[in-house]
């Protein structure tokens, strides 16, 4: 039999019918709103700063359906970005310049778009009901990605069935979590849809993942360590699978060739190679002005993970300049993260110092630097505390949205953070204090000369000032890292290719 001719409108693809007398099917254009649109575009033309300001954190040009909507939405929140007047004289002359104003439908048009609505009081009616349209827009437009995946993943339902679930959580997200009322027994009554993990364990997709460090504590490498291991599927610091996916580096601080050569390192060292579209650098050294322009761009769905580095250049913008020890200003920029991850359905990442002095004496949550909004919001909060062995952290997880983990210790190898299990976690650097050699694993396992009892092993620990908790610490240290056994004779014996043992 011949193959049906198929026409593609749209997001949805149909089949013309073979017959030329049967009914034609009539062509439906995707959900949207006209009015809301203009609604939306009149509201900011005639109450710019307080309509745009309500917009931007609910909407980006891609919610808008109509071309020359899109266009003018984008024109007027570059205006904003720039700090500029924006009235209709001003505007229309703005896209005049910009070659602009003829594709939009002219003078006439944006005068139109000025006196469409009543007044500005609706602009959350109108961005509602645009927001409302747009999301239906991406469930079909979801619905046919997964319908196109299924013929292609026959022999492996499972993986479409995860597809699913991925792009149902994307648009749950992007959708503010479903309103801000709802009935309890109506949302345990349907299987529950929880975004999937960046990282398993312990940063989702839409989640804000802090990384909290001393300065000069090697928080850029670990940062683009991160982008480099989600982008290409290795693995990182071993804290969980990480699951491949899209990432967007925004370096705020670098000047582009340290940066690109930084990036080169952690790939050469990790021995893999950048896969084309899986790594999006925004370089933005001196130019962090226009940064709120760019992150507005950013579509649903396309980055898995977003690094902002370093996050506290953020303080830059706004009116005057943001103080981190305000508690407001601090909340202000973790909220445009928050905005970020939600509109985008990437988890978002950045980093922040420690304030100056010795942090061992207090709480992993509390050693941050500035306002306590930063221990308090992120959903993920790695701190990485200088150990007492040199070059060495130990690593304490604080996760909201997932089980608990224990510390564990990483240390600096350039250009990479290492896992080092043979360090306890405990043993924080203290201020005047320099670490004990001698009371280390690799201390107590140089008092074992061939077998030895364990009795044997735990007097000669002592003779040295070695306590016999610290001994036992020690010896399940070194077992965990595979360079010590128990015979069958219930002696200990060394594996000595693991480490040479003075006689």
């Amino acid at each position: 039999m011949k193959a049906r001719p198929r026409v593609t409108q749209g997001p949805w693809t149909l089949e013309r019918p073979q017959n030329k007398h049967s009914p034609k099917i009539q062509e439906v254009a995707p959900p949207h709103s006209v009015e809301a649109e203009q609604g939306v575009l009149s509201s900011i033309l005639q109450s710019p700063h307080e309509a745009i300001a309500e917009c931007v954190a609910k909407i980006t040009p891609d919610y808008f359906y109509v071309p020359r909507h899109r266009t003018i939405y984008q024109e007027l929140i570059d205006q904003w970005d720039a700090g500029e007047a924006i009235d209709l004289i001003t505007f229309t002359q703005v896209l005049r310049d910009k070659n602009l104003l003829d594709s939009v439908g002219g003078a006439a048009f944006v005068t139109h778009l000025q006196t469409f609505a009543a007044s500005a009081a609706m602009i959350a009616y109108y961005i509602d009901i645009v927001r409302d349209k747009y999301l239906l827009r991406e469930t079909i437009a979801a619905g046919t990605e997964l319908v196109r995946r299924a013929h292609e993943e026959q022999d492996d339902p499972q993986a479409v069935w995860d597809e699913i679930q991925s792009k149902l959580a994307l648009v749950r997200s992007a959708h503010g979590q479903d309103g801000l009322s709802q009935d309890a027994a109506a949302i345990l009554s349907k299987p529950i849809v929880t975004p999937p993990d960046v990282i398993t364990g312990v940063v989702h997709r839409g989640g804000k993942l802090l990384l909290g460090g001393a300065s000069k504590s090697y928080k850029t490498w670990l940062l683009i360590d991160l982008a480099v291991s989600v982008a290409t599927g290795s693995d990182w610091l071993t804290v969980g699978d990480v699951n491949k996916g899209r990432v967007l580096y925004v370096n705020l601080e670098l000047p582009e060739a340290f940066c690109a050569k930084r990036i080169q390192a952690v790939c050469d060292e990790r021995q893999v190679k950048l896969e084309p579209g899986t790594l999006t650098v925004w370089n933005l050294r001196g130019r962090v002005r226009e940064w709120p322009r760019l992150q507005r761009q950013v579509q649903s769905g396309k980055f898995d993970l977003i690094i902002v580095d370093p996050v506290y250049k953020l303080l830059l913008l706004g009116v005057g300049i943001r103080d981190e020890n305000a508690a407001g200003h601090i909340a202000s920029v973790l909220d445009e993260m928050e905005v970020l991850a939600v509109r985008s359905g990437a988890a978002v990442a950045f980093g922040a110092h420690y304030s100056k002095g010795n942090q061992a004496a207090k709480e992993s949550i509390d050693r941050i630097s500035g306002s306590g909004v930063f221990a308090r919001d992120p959903d993920s909060i790695l701190n990485f505390t200088k150990h007492e062995q040199n070059e060495c952290f130990t690593v304490e997880m604080t996760l909201r949205n997932h089980p608990p983990r224990e510390p564990f210790v990483v240390k600096w190898e350039y250009p990479l953070f290492v896992t080092e299990g043979t360090l306890d976690p405990s043993r924080l650097k203290q201020a005047g204090r320099k670490a004990d050699e001698s009371k280390t694993a690799d201390a107590v396992f140089k008092l074992l000369t061939g077998k030895m009892s364990a009795s044997k092993w735990e007097t000669a620990a002592l003779a040295r000032g070695i306590s016999r908790a610290t001994f036992y610490r020690r010896v399940r240290e070194l077992e965990d890292a595979g360079k010590v056994q128990l015979t069958e004779d219930e002696e200990w014996s060394p594996i000595r290719s693991s480490l040479k043992i003075s006689k």
